[in-house]
């Protein structure tokens, strides 16, 4: 081979080799392009999931605060921000199909405001602190909405009141429109930048079936005297106070009766002008009736109903004695005093005058009644000895109705479905 070809052969070589090192730089430049875009996509992708992630938790902090106020009673008054505010937005009976609350990004005024059948709220957060984004302080749009489930039955794109879902746990199926507490559904959208997550769900208070066995439930042997009357027939909400027997035929339900009076097989001594009516039977003193405990006459665990007495509205006897009531040793009812709920009496109980009280009363000790006073619902009194309640004149007529509104509003709120949107 001549000098001039093996010259020619090396700068060919060389110039392969230029072209091989510009490609192989090349390639690297794009891979690393590609590793610097796939790593800034990765993090604008892990962002997003971030801020999605606490978008959620924002929505789920909303909830929260819709279903707590939901399940306390029409008004219930707590300290906000120094302010005592009604923080209840439910819905008082009678249901009405027609019925919204908002919850809005303000802070609450001392009740919420009626507009028609909307109600609109302030939150509960404090708006001078980190506040959770979700809900606005105006408009209808990414607010806390709260209203009633319901079905047109009649296809009239009209709420009408028995239209209205509601939710009974003894019936199949559970959801139905005769029986049972209404069905709310929440909506909330929370906020993270501007990244959003709309939560829907469905949310309900469990239905209150008091396991009372009479009018008046005792655990030993008891006296009724004087013109007492006990009723156990199941009697309508609207029976007016100091209604006595035979006059109470008009509020009797179809459904639902007791008892007048019923003991754990103990007798039953009647005395004077004692009135005692009740279906199938005035008296039942059959041996095998239980004894319930107040947890199993609500129907909640041991614990749920310690949260219910470590939560009570009263500790003492005040006027008027509505919600629930928690006396811890004895307790006296004078003739003036009112009242609607849950009344437990863990001592002896006097009630004296006209007192009068729609709801549940459950007494561990004794109970000496003097006097008129009257009550809608069911008296449990388990007693210390045999004999040892007095009756006096009252007037004790059975409502399952009473007990169910006046004492439901202890039952917890349960979830029924939940989506995100």
């Amino acid at each position: 081979m001549s000098t001039q070809g093996f010259s020619t052969a090396v700068r060919n070589e060389r110039g392969n080799a230029l072209v091989m090192a510009i490609l192989l730089v090349f390639a690297a430049s794009a891979i690393g392009g590609m590793v610097a875009l796939m790593s800034a996509t990765d993090l604008k992708i892990s962002g997003n999931q971030e801020r999605t992630t606490e978008a959620l938790f924002v929505a789920e902090a909303g909830m929260s605060e819709a279903i707590h106020r939901l399940g306390v009673p029409y008004p219930t008054m707590e300290v906000v921000g120094g302010q005592t505010v009604n923080i209840s937005i439910a819905d008082a009976p009678p249901i009405d199909p027609d019925y919204k609350a908002y919850i809005m990004m303000t802070a609450p005024g001392t009740n919420p405001n009626f507009t028609g059948n909307t109600m609109t709220a302030g939150t509960l957060q404090d708006l001078n602190g980190d506040v959770l984004q979700y809900s606005r302080d105006s408009g209808t749009a990414d607010v806390v909405m709260v209203e009633h489930k319901w079905e047109d039955l009649d296809a009239d794109n009209t709420r009408d009141p028995g239209e209205v879902v509601l939710y009974d746990p003894s019936r199949i199926p559970p959801e139905n429109f005769v029986t049972g507490n209404p069905v709310d559904i929440i909506t909330v959208t929370g906020r993270r930048g501007t990244t959003q997550r709309t939560l829907q769900a469905e949310v309900t208070r469990l239905k209150l079936v008091a396991k009372t066995l009479g009018a008046m439930y005792t655990d030993k042997a008891l006296t009724v005297s004087g013109n007492s009357h006990f009723c156990g027939w199941n009697h309508d909400i609207s029976i007016p106070a100091g209604t006595v027997q035979n006059a109470c035929f008009a509020y009797h339900e179809s459904e639902g009766h007791l008892a007048g009076v019923t003991t754990t097989g103990d007798v039953v001594d009647t005395k004077g002008s004692t009135d005692l009516d009740g279906s199938p039977t005035p008296t039942d003193t059959s041996p095998a009736n239980p004894w319930y405990t107040l947890a199993e006459v609500l129907g909640l665990s041991n614990n749920e109903t310690q949260e219910v007495l470590d939560n009570a509205d009263h500790t003492s006897i005040v006027h008027p004695l509505d919600g629930v009531t928690y006396i811890q040793g004895n307790a006296t009812m004078n003739s003036t005093l009112v009242g609607h709920g849950l009344l437990y009496i863990t001592g002896d109980a006097t009630i004296n005058g006209g007192f009068k009280y729609w709801g549940l009363i459950y007494v561990e000790g004794d109970c000496n009644i003097t006097g008129t006073p009257w009550i809608a619902g069911s008296l449990i009194v388990k007693q210390d000895a045999d004999f040892s309640f007095g009756s006096g004149n009252c007037g004790v007529f059975y409502s399952e109705e009473a007990i169910s509104q006046w004492v439901g509003t202890v039952m917890p709120m349960v979830t029924l479905s939940w989506r995100d949107m």
